[in-house]
Formats: C-alpha cells, structure tokens, sequence
C-alpha cells in the first residue's frame, strides 16, 4: 500500500533511503536541515557521488520534495531518521542529532504514524529517546504509535550490492510495531526480538572490521621490521577458501561508521563497569597508524639525504576509500594536516571527490 513517508537527513544513508522509497512507490519528502543540500537537490543535483544527477530528476519527476520546511512533514504514515551519530573529540558519543530529529516530528506524527530509527547508535537509545519521548506525550506505543528501528546497511563504493537488496535488520518495540516495520519493507528483512538486539547487532558489524583492520596495521608493522611486503603476506593467506577474510593495513580508519560505532560500545560498558579490552586496543592500534606513517615518511629523508621539511611531496588520493568520494574522518587529511604543520610543502590530488566536499580543508 503506498504511504507518505518523510526521510529525515538527506546525506550518505537518507538520500538512497529516499531513493528505495520512491521505487517502492511511496510519496516521500526528503527532509534536512541544511538548506544549501536542499537547494542542490531540488535543482536537480546531487550532492554524493554514489547517486547521480539523473536519479535526483527523477525523484523530482515522480512527485518527491527536498525540504527544510517542517510544515510539509506533518502527519504522515512513516518517518525514517537517517541523521548522524557522531563522537566528540573523547570518543564520547553524540546523539544530539537523534535527539533534534525526535523534537522535530514529536508534534507532527499523526495516530498510526510508523518511525523508524536506522541511524547506528548504542543498545537502549531507540527507547531512551524515542519510546520514552513519545510516552510522555501520551501515545500508547504499539497501539496508536509505532516505533522501530532498522539500522542502515550502507557499502560506499561496492557496485556490487544494491541497498534495496541487502537484507536489513529489522526490530519493534512490540509485536504490532515489528509487524509494521516487517510490511513496509516487505523482502529481504531479518526480523531480531528486540530493539537492544538490532542496535547491537549494528555496532558489532562495524567493530568486527575494527578490530579485524587493526590486527592488519600490526601485521604491517611486524611485516616492515622483518623487510616483508605485507600484500603479498595477505594475498598469500587469501587464498585459504575457509576461515579467513582478507583486511588490508591503513593510514587510519576513515568514513562515518568503522572510525565512530565501536565507541559508542566501549562508552556504553565504561558506564557499566565492564571493561572491552580487545576493542580498546584496536582502537589504540589504529589511532596509532598516522604516527607510525609519519615516520616511514621521515625515514625516507635519510634515504634521500633531505631535510624532513625539504621534502616535496605529494598527496595522491584524499577520500577515506578507494573509488569512494567521501571525506568524512579521512585520515589522509590529517596527515595532510600534520605535514603542512612542518612547513613542508605538500601537493594533494583527488580525481573522485565530489565537488560538495571541496570547501573541506
């Protein structure tokens, strides 16, 4: 059955949100809080690289508005939260966004209204900030409002999988609200019995790749102090067809997911007195990497019998992922960063990153 459906956050995860609703032959308005996206997109331009212009005049063909306006999102049959969940500078988690997102639509759901949460975020937020919000105003949920959350399952730069086909988790806070969120996305859903075990199951999905991508960097380094090439260290075991999956070292984890949902974990069990040991030292592993760059750097001015700061070099890819024209926690612009603080001069070259991202510096 076709439903007006409201996407709020039109970024990395609520523009092909907006995307598979509209294919799916919803009425949906894609809503964010910054104007200037929202004027490029009802332009008929996209702001990410993973969508093209072409797919945006097409939503705006088929009837979708991109707006910042909050009248135009009231009472509607569903409300997608796709805003972001960042971490402070001490790894502490951000949920204002969430937060912003729930006093936005609180008074503008209507009886029977659906929302979904799909942001990543730690076990216990889909109650503390939307059950517990929506109960205060008087809604019975699972009667007369209906919560869920459904977190997203984004690869940028794997051509690959379609999102509309990746099979999503999917968890209510009651029976009524699973079976609701279960016929809006019909196939390829995973139903979990709770809402703490779908936001688990996210998080942990991002910190196996952290821990796995950090157990790379130390491979690198035992690697290089035994004058072994790493890749073909890894390209060896890759051939094993069983029990192993190939991760490659790096400068430092980058993008909005691997680099940030691990912490939401570990700030989670830090207040339940429970220790995270493994993923604390991969965190460290990781953050560790850009130093441990900076000195092969540096090891290459004896070689060539330079000053550190006569050094020219060049900067060849500034995205946090190949083929990928996203910026978001690079860690190659911090070390960009780092080099220009040494007063070296320092030339860095992208040919994917997307125009919208050219004001980063």
């Amino acid at each position: 059955m076709k439903k007006e459906v409201v996407v709020i956050g039109l970024g990395y995860v609520g523009l092909p949100s907006v995307i598979n609703h509209v294919k799916n032959a919803h009425k949906v308005i894609g809503f964010d809080i910054d104007k200037r996206k929202v004027d490029i997109l009802n332009k008929g331009v996209s702001h990410i690289d993973t969508v093209s212009d072409e797919t945006i005049q097409m939503l705006k063909e088929k009837g979708t508005i991109f707006t910042y306006d909050e009248q135009l999102i009231k009472e509607k049959d569903i409300y997608i939260i796709d805003v972001p969940t960042p971490i402070d500078k001490n790894k502490i988690p951000d949920l204002s966004y969430i937060k912003s997102a729930v006093d936005l639509i609180k008074n503008k759901v209507k009886i029977g209204s659906l929302i979904i949460l799909e942001s990543t975020t730690y076990p216990g937020t889909t109650e503390e900030y939307l059950v517990a919000e929506f109960s205060k105003l008087g809604y019975h949920i699972g009667i007369d409002l209906f919560i869920a959350y459904s977190p997203e399952r984004i690869d940028p730069g794997n051509t690959q999988s379609q999102s509309a086909k990746i099979p999503r988790i999917v968890a209510g806070y009651t029976d009524k609200c699973l079976s609701k969120v279960e016929d809006f996305f019909g196939s390829h859903v995973s139903s979990v019995p709770n809402l703490k075990t779908a936001e688990l199951a996210k998080i942990y999905e991002n910190t196996f790749r952290l821990v796995n991508i950090a157990l790379a960097d130390e491979l690198q380094k035992i690697s290089d102090n035994l004058d072994i090439d790493v890749g073909e260290v890894l390209e060896a075991a890759a051939t094993k067809p069983f029990g192993f999956m190939k991760f490659t070292p790096n400068l430092g984890i980058g993008g909005h997911c691997i680099p940030v949902d691990p912490y939401y974990l570990t700030w989670l069990m830090a207040d339940r007195g429970v220790e995270t040991p493994l993923i604390d030292i991969a965190g460290k592993i990781n953050d560790s990497m850009l130093d441990y760059y900076l000195e092969k750097i540096k090891d290459l001015t004896t070689e060539s019998k330079k000053d550190f700061i006569e050094m020219n070099i060049a900067v060849l890819g500034v995205t946090y992922k190949k083929n990928v024209a996203d910026v978001r926690m690079s860690s190659v612009i911090s070390l960009i960063r780092k080099l220009k603080e040494k007063n070296i001069s320092i030339v860095a070259y992208d040919d994917v990153m997307h125009p919208y991202n050219a004001s980063i510096k």
